[in-house]
This record gives structure tokens, C-alpha cells and sequence, in this order.
């Protein structure tokens, strides 16, 4: 009882639950307004400057405080109306940013990023983007599935408020796991130092999930480093209109408690795998592979690829949320960081892949990026010293990776102009190199009007020595050609993209829109060992979980469905094999989206584990 009043008495936020009549809404709506007042519409001037540190002229008074990031800006010219001459407002020059790291009353000294030229007089504002933010929930008693439907309203909350960019912080929950620190501890600021610098985390807001007085019970810290004193120190109950999401059983568990996820039961996607299949299936292989989640990740990811390294023989993954590119190794059954690249830029990346363009072992990562009205905007990442930076960008044209060779590693480049007119440039495409950051054509290739550079994949699936182009069309069928003519077509709808992009044809009127789905990547993979590929597309618009399996057998093509249990969409698959005599382990990225624009969710990491 005492502990419970000690935790009562720090709680303001619980006596407004109990007495207002509104108490399912108030504690959270509370919390959400105290994180929003931390990061205030702040400006002033830039008041002296010394080396990478600076004097600005607001302070704690006017909401300043350590760990806050600023914009800074050169003001220039008045931009004046042209008719009436009134002064509409400065140009300016952006020149970096600043990080608070000491507030007194009446101004703040900050560090000044290393490539910013800043001088006194500039000014400085909170940067108008949105604050990223890692939710950290901590187990502690309470059901998984109350503890999931109160961080899921509170994210919705977050996200509603329109200042803050929402990730899980499931890592951190591994690594103190790691360390043997325990929630309470945790809160009291052990470890907080080290896990913000491990996973490079600016605000934290750790939730403590527990019990008291029998009651499902929210104990809060938030964290805005690198200080280590919590900014918001509050606890309540779990609001009563919160109820625990449902009981069905997921096809794989969070792996949090260190116990394997096991599937509810032997889905389709296992027999198929495993060889218990019917009469007239193409594989023959007898042990039964189980499914796994490696990763999960607090974003959706929306792009996806998988490869073996040619150096090091490491199979790695490359993902990205749109903004974000981040390469992994894949050791066993977890992954490790590589590197993580922002590819910042007017637009949103819609698919990415790796490639091993110069021969030297070390993959490249080629990406797509679209904005609605200045078009495409592709680039390609190489990796130096161990840091990723651009080798090309700002390219006009669609790019698309391929194996040409039958090697297993994707090595040379294709581009496909863009149109202002029809976005894709239809039956045309060109072979390309990278010299100098531009792209110097090779020779044109030959392929079916309808192909589009996402959603296809290189294949020897009619055969050893041959390759053929799979696609998925307009339509959304699997469309199979070889230089440019048809040899098969699905009758069965496959695909179902969750990525939109906007393309606006400039007319008398002003504009218009018109919308196209970005589908995802077919996997090309042998199976069965044979030396012949199979192919495996999502069929997501049939249905979220399903996959479309596509082999040749004796009397031609055969498409079959497979219901994997998978609970949300299949945004990327990738393979990779540990050597030749190895069954292919077989990655797939599934998103819970968390709102109707589908730009916030969660993403399971999925892998099949070979036995022998």
C-alpha cells in the first residue's frame, strides 16, 4: 500500500482519470499534450558563434531545452507582391541544424551540425518536421494483447497530434533483456544512456505495462536525450474503454520471451516447402521446414531484397520505409546491422534492390524514388570504407536490376525512361552502366509493352541456360515473356501493391491525377533443387497471407495459391541458400498497417528455417 501511494502521489494524471467523467479519454489525451508542449514553435537569432558552438537567443522561458534539434537560416531579399507591393516575406538559405545542449532562462548554447556555415545574426527555428520518436513498451503483467490495443491507441494519438514520427523500440526491449535490466531500473534511467547510443535513439518514451490493485496499470518515462533526466514522469490505469486486441492466435509470436514461435498450425506455404504435398506437385523433398520471425520493426517496410554476397558469401537484406534505406547480414537466425543511409529527397522510394554492379564483391543498392510532380528520381548506393553514399542520384529513369547471367546475383542495369505523359515508357527499356554519377546506355533490350520495372523478376524457369522476364502487369496477372514476346500469362489475379503513387499530367486546367500501385518484386527461386527456378509472387489483392507459387511441370506453367497464416500484407520477398546442396531459406516481410493511409504499421521479418 505504501508503494502504491508513492506512486499515486507522482500521478496527477490518475486522480484526473478517477474524478472526471471523460477518464477513458484523459490520461492518454494528457500524456499526448505534454509531449506536444516539449517541442514548442520555437525562433530567435543566432547571438555568437565559436568554433561548432553557438549562443541563441531563447531559453528555457520561451521553451527551450536540451536535446532539442533546430533548423537554422539565413534570411535574404523582401519577396514583395508584384502588383500591390506588399511584403509577403524573406527569402532564405537553409544552413543546417543545431542541437540544444544546455538551456538557461534567457537563451540556450547548442552544437552546430559540422557542414553548417552559421554566423551571427542567422536565425533558427524548431525544424517543422516531425519528431522522431521511439515507443518502448515494457512487459510487466498485463496481457499482450491489452498492453498491444493501449500502445496502438496511443500511437494513433501520437500520430493524430501531426508533430511526431512513431517506432516500436522492440530492439531495446532485446537488449536489455541482454543486460539483465529490468523495467523498473530501466526507468530509473539504468541503461538508457547505452541503449539511446546503441540504436541511436533522441526522445524515448517508455511505458511500464503492470498490475495494481488488480488493475492493468501505465507507469511512464519520456526521455529526451542526452539528458537523462525524465522530461515527463507520469503513471495511470489502462483507460477502461481499452480493450485487449484479439485472442487469435498470431501466426508467430513477438519471440520476446525468447520461447520459438510456432505456427497454429502446418500451413500450406510448409507442405509445399517440406515436400507433404498432393499428387502432382513438383517438389520431392521430404523434411518439413518450420517459420520463424527474426526481426520485427516498428515502420512498414516497403521495399525489399535479398542476395548473397559474392565476397564474403554472408546473405544480406536491404530494406527500406520510403525515406530510409537499411542494409542487414542475415547470421543464422537474427540480423546485424550493416548500415542504415537516409536517401532524403522530393519523393518516396517504391522499391530498391541489390546488385553487385563493378564486379568487386560488394553490393550496390539500387533504388526508385517518385514525387507526384517532378517524376522520377532514381539513385544508386555504394558502399566506401564501410559508409553508404550516392554513386549516382538524381537520375531520370526507372531502374530495374537483373541477373542476367544465371550467376545468382543480380549484376547488370536497366532503365526505362520516364514519361511525363504516360509514366512508363511503354515496350522500352536499355541496358546501362553507371560512369561518372550518369548512366551511359549500353544497348537497348527487348521487352513485352506492358512490362514496368517494379514488380518483375529475371527467371530460368523454362529452362536451364535460358532466362526470361516475369512480370506483374496492369492487370495484375503474372505475365511470363522471353525478348519481348509472350510465353504465359496467369488466368489467376496476383500482386497488390500497398504502394500509390500520384502521377500529375499538367494541362489547361491546371492538372490532374492519376494513380498507379506499385506491386511488389516476384521472387525467382529454385525450390525443389532441381537447377530450374520457381517463381513466388504475393497475392495480397486475393487475399493478405496468400502467395502464388508458379512452376513449369510436364504439361506447362501451374500456378498454386498457398495460405501461409501470415496476419497483414506481403510487401517483399527475398532467398537466399547456405550452399548448393542447402534447401533455400525464404525471407518475407508482412505489414500490419496502423492507419488508413498506410504510412504507419509494423513489419514482421519472417524466415523459413531448413532442417536436415
Amino acid at each position: 500500500m505504501l508503494a502504491l501511494l508513492i506512486v499515486l502521489a507522482i500521478s496527477p494524471a490518475h486522480a484526473q482519470q478517477q474524478s472526471d467523467p471523460q477518464g477513458p479519454a484523459v490520461p492518454l489525451t494528457v500524456l499526448v499534450n505534454q509531449l506536444v508542449d516539449l517541442f514548442p514553435r520555437l525562433e530567435g537569432e543566432v547571438l555568437e558563434v565559436q568554433g561548432q558552438s553557438a549562443t541563441l537567443s531563447a531559453g528555457r522561458k520561451d521553451g527551450a531545452r536540451a536535446g532539442l534539434e533546430l533548423a537554422l537560416f539565413r534570411e535574404g531579399r523582401e519577396i514583395k507582391h508584384p502588383k500591390t507591393g506588399q511584403v509577403l516575406g524573406r527569402a532564405e538559405q537553409g544552413l543546417g541544424r543545431v542541437t540544444v545542449t544546455e538551456a538557461q532562462e534567457a537563451f540556450s548554447l547548442g552544437t552546430l551540425a559540422e557542414s553548417s556555415d552559421v554566423k551571427p545574426g542567422d536565425r533558427f527555428r524548431l525544424s517543422s518536421g516531425k519528431i522522431r520518436l521511439v515507443l518502448l513498451p515494457l512487459l510487466g503483467g498485463v496481457r499482450e494483447g491489452l498492453v498491444e490495443a493501449a500502445t496502438h491507441e496511443l500511437v494513433e494519438r501520437l500520430s493524430a497530434s501531426g508533430r511526431f514520427q512513431v517506432t516500436m523500440g522492440d530492439a531495446i526491449n532485446v537488449f536489455l533483456a541482454q543486460e539483465a535490466i529490468k523495467a523498473e531500473e530501466f526507468l530509473q534511467g539504468k541503461g538508457v544512456r547505452e541503449a539511446a547510443r546503441r540504436f541511436k535513439v533522441e526522445n524515448l518514451l517508455a511505458i511500464h505495462f503492470k498490475r495494481v490493485q488488480s488493475r492493468p496499470f501505465m507507469e511512464v518515462r519520456f526521455f529526451s536525450l542526452p539528458a537523462l533526466e525524465p522530461a515527463i514522469s507520469t503513471a495511470f490505469f489502462v483507460p477502461p474503454s481499452i480493450r485487449a486486441a484479439s485472442s487469435a492466435t498470431q501466426f508467430s509470436s513477438s519471440g520476446r520471451d525468447g520461447n520459438r514461435p510456432q505456427a497454429k498450425q502446418r500451413s500450406l506455404l510448409a507442405r509445399l516447402l517440406g515436400g507433404d504435398l498432393e499428387a502432382g506437385s513438383y517438389s520431392t523433398g521430404e523434411s518439413t521446414i518450420p517459420l520463424r520471425e527474426v526481426a520485427r520493426f516498428g515502420f512498414p517496410v516497403l521495399a525489399m531484397d535479398v542476395s548473397v554476397g559474392p565476397r564474403d558469401k554472408v546473405p544480406r537484406m536491404v530494406v527500406s520505409d520510403g525515406e530510409r534505406v537499411y542494409q542487414y547480414r542475415i547470421v543464422g537466425q537474427r540480423l546485424e546491422a550493416d548500415w542504415t543511409f537516409s536517401a532524403r529527397a522530393p519523393g518516396r522510394i517504391i522499391s530498391i534492390q541489390l546488385v553487385d554492379l563493378d564486379g568487386d564483391g560488394i553490393f550496390e543498392v539500387v533504388g526508385n524514388r517518385f514525387h507526384p510532380k517532378s517524376g522520377v528520381n532514381a539513385f544508386v548506393i555504394t558502399v566506401k570504407d564501410g559508409k553508404p553514399r550516392y554513386l549516382a542520384e538524381g537520375i531520370d529513369s526507372f531502374l530495374f536490376a537483373v541477373d542476367g547471367r544465371g550467376e545468382g546475383i543480380k549484376q547488370t542495369l536497366w532503365s526505362q525512361a520516364y514519361s511525363p505523359e504516360r509514366l512508363f515508357n511503354a515496350g522500352q527499356a536499355s541496358q546501362v552502366v553507371v560512369q561518372n554519377g550518369s548512366l551511359v546506355v549500353e544497348k537497348p533490350v527487348r521487352v513485352p509493352t506492358g512490362f514496368r520495372p517494379m514488380g518483375a523478376a529475371f527467371s530460368n524457369i523454362s529452362g536451364k541456360g535460358t532466362r526470361v522476364l516475369a512480370h506483374v502487369d496492369e492487370f495484375n496477372r503474372l505475365q511470363i515473356s522471353s525478348e519481348g514476346e509472350d510465353l504465359w500469362r496467369s488466368s489467376t489475379a496476383v500482386g497488390g501493391g500497398y504502394l500509390t503513387i500520384e502521377h500529375v499530367l499538367e494541362d489547361m486546367r491546371g492538372g490532374r491525377s492519376k494513380f498507379y500501385k506499385i506491386e511488389p518484386m516476384p521472387l525467382a527461386v529454385d525450390l525443389d533443387g532441381d537447377g530450374i527456378e520457381e517463381l513466388i509472387v504475393p497475392q495480397n489483392l486475393v487475399k493478405e497471407g496468400l502467395l502464388a507459387v508458379v512452376f513449369r511441370g510436364p504439361a506447362g506453367y501451374r500456378l498454386q495459391s498457398i495460405d501461409t497464416g501470415f496476419e497483414g500484407g506481403i510487401t517483399g520477398l527475398g532467398a537466399w541458400r547456405a550452399d548448393e546442396s542447402a534447401q533455400p531459406s525464404l525471407v518475407a516481410s508482412v505489414v500490419r498497417f496502423t492507419n488508413i493511409f498506410r504510412t504507419a504499421g509494423e513489419t514482421q521479418i519472417i524466415m523459413t528455417i531448413p532442417q536436415d
